[in-house]
């Protein structure tokens, strides 16, 4: 499908999902996703009438945000509503299809109580522990409502978690079965085949016909599928053919510029393509603790052979994304949760083998953990960190972005600016250098003008770049340039009506180009995503206002000052429309507290209110 690691392109239209063919089959379908990861920018939503992954306030933070995914209970919160609603709908019952996505297994672990407590020291544990209480949740509301028996219910891993085995602490730098083995769990609807385990190797690519199988569904989709389904097996009617099992990580060389890891698992051997080869007995060393290369030479090549041979079957598909890189404020969320989604520049055929991720294990942990360590305000650890890695790797250009994201921490603007401008001389495509540059001079409404060639630039590189075209509305605004900041707003609204901010700053250039009845739309879309803004409230009273909305107004007048009771402009708009309303007693009362806040303003209203 042509996504290969999380800079990849959203997936083409080309390219079937299940939902798609729930869809077609009557299905109501629906997605509860938990982190960011996931975000509709992947064009994982297509087929789903809902799909549910907005965070809160917390999804409109772009720079650095310190949280960007929802705990399980939420999410499946948000689940059970869902249903509770269905199911009071006045119509004949249809089947469904619900995608229900948990995140908190993940870096950082930190379980909400009693689990925090009762898992100290092992937290990942807890994690593990809290997300099956949540799935206790939704199935007792399966069971109560009668739907569970009914229900195929289909329960999987996209990874595991390598807690320090092989040096990795987390997961997509190796592909070592502490990271591929998974669980993959199916319940049956209720006398559709006895409990059973199936012990032979499978993949996820075999669960999407497994369950068209199973539901008894013949669709166009199962045309692109590469996997087999396991019906069969899980019916006790004989198993299907088994094969080897191919897996991938282009994270090393993707973000930088290390060589990819590709494998081929077996029942017994486990070969992985890599500049220093790798096979495993698996049936006698599970751990894959012995590299077997040396003495399976003839077992390495036949297996290579093979893995080259599934590559080239499938490669038209897979390499066959185009379009859009997804969006900076994307790469940073992701980067915010430990997936350091960095772009490494292209490597020259001429440069040679690319390194081993092996060889270069101490480098990527060093690179983690200066990164933790900014990102918990400790920069002065980062920096030390960092300079005895650029000693050590001077050409590789994550080390000053990272020096440079170290001084901007600890408002070294200077040094800041100076270790962005040498990132991008190792590698002049870097997005988020760009970025970072343009967000140092954003500091300071004086210093726009250097900030807009940078946003320029990255609205060159990527005309789908969200947060370049909000900087740019702000940079317009304080311009004085309404009229360019409402085509640099709409732009970003159009890329994503989900941000907050954009919908925000949009209706409020509305406002003050007078355009105050199509201002209504962003406004309400805005409050309606969750921002809670003093501006948004005075700018959605005062487009009310001069539609006539007297009181509708008011309620929004009233709010701004309940979230900044000393906003003297609001305070006066609160007064003048109590004027408009024939409401002088209240108009006079809020006029008095506005001269007591502002004698200015009170100065040049006075007479309205005598």
């Amino acid at each position: 499908n042509g996504a290969r690691h999380y800079t990849s392109p959203h997936l083409l239209p080309s390219v079937g999902l299940l939902p798609e063919a729930f869809q077609r089959h009557g299905y109501d379908t629906a997605a509860f996703v938990s982190s960011f990861v996931l975000n509709s920018s992947w064009g994982l939503n297509r087929g789903f009438q809902v799909y549910d992954d907005h965070f809160g306030l917390q999804q409109n933070v772009t720079r650095n945000p310190e949280e960007v995914e929802r705990r399980a209970d939420e999410t499946v919160g948000h689940l059970l509503a869902w249903f509770q609603a269905r199911a009071q709908r006045d119509l004949a019952p249809r089947p469904f299809f619900v995608w229900l996505h948990l995140y908190d297994p993940h870096s950082p672990y930190d379980p909400p109580e009693p689990f925090h407590g009762q898992y100290a020291g092992r937290l990942y544990d807890g994690e593990v522990a809290y997300a099956d209480s949540q799935l206790a949740r939704l199935f007792d509301y399966l069971r109560q409502s009668g739907l569970y028996d009914r229900t195929l219910i289909v329960l999987l891993a996209d990874h595991g978690e390598s807690l320090g085995e092989h040096g990795e602490d987390e997961h997509g730098f190796f592909i070592y079965n502490s990271t591929l083995h998974v669980p993959l769990i199916f319940k049956l609807p209720h006398g559709e085949g006895a409990p059973r385990v199936v012990r032979r190797l499978v993949g996820t690519i075999d669960v999407a016909p497994t369950i068209l199988e199973l539901l008894h569904l013949r669709d166009p989709l199962s045309q692109q599928f590469q996997g087999n389904s396991l019906a069969s097996d899980m019916l006790g009617k004989g198993a299907t053919s088994a094969r080897p099992g191919y897996s991938e990580t282009y994270y090393p060389r993707d973000s930088f510029g290390w060589s990819e890891l590709r494998c081929l698992t077996t029942d017994r051997f486990k070969y992985i393509q890599a500049p220093h080869p790798e096979v495993y007995d698996l049936t006698k060393d599970p751990q894959e603790l012995r590299n077997l290369y040396g003495e399976r030479t003839t077992l390495a090549a036949a297996v290579r052979e093979q893995l080259m041979g599934i590559e080239r079957r499938y490669s038209s598909t897979q390499t066959g994304a185009v379009g859009p890189p997804l969006p900076p404020e994307t790469i940073e969320k992701l980067r915010s949760l430990g997936y350091l989604a960095y772009l490494a520049p292209v490597q020259p055929a001429s440069a040679g083998p690319l390194p081993d991720p092996k060889d270069r294990l101490k480098v990527y942990k060093a690179i983690q953990r200066a990164r933790l360590l900014n990102s918990v305000g400790r920069s002065e650890e980062a920096k030390a960190l960092l300079e005895t890695l650029a000693s050590e790797e001077p050409h590789f250009y994550l080390i000053p972005f990272l020096q440079a994201e170290s001084f901007a921490q600890a408002h070294r603007w200077d040094d800041a600016e100076r270790s962005y401008l040498a990132c991008l001389k190792l590698n002049p495509a870097f997005e988020q250098a760009i970025m970072g540059l343009a967000y140092l001079y954003l500091r300071d409404e004086a210093d726009a003008a250097k900030a807009k060639p940078w946003l320029d630039l990255a609205v060159h590189r990527n005309p789908h770049n969200i947060t370049a075209y909000y900087n740019l509305g702000v940079i317009a605004r304080w311009e004085k340039n309404n009229q360019e900041a409402y085509r640099y707003f709409l732009k970003a609204v159009e890329e994503n009506p989900g941000y907050a901010n954009s919908q925000q700053e949009l209706g409020i250039t509305l406002v003050d180009l007078k355009r105050y009845k199509e201002s209504l739309g962003p406004l309400s879309r805005a409050e309606s995503l969750g921002q809670e803004d003093p501006r948004l409230d005075h700018y959605f009273g005062t487009a009310l206002a001069n539609v006539g909305r007297f009181k509708d107004a008011v309620d929004h007048y009233q709010k701004a000052l309940r979230l900044k009771p000393d906003f003297a402009e609001a305070r006066l708009s609160l007064a003048l429309t109590y004027l408009n309303l024939g409401d002088r007693p209240d108009a006079t009362r809020e006029f008095r507290t506005l001269c007591r806040q502002n004698g200015s303003l009170c100065e040049q209203y006075r007479q309205q209110f005598e």
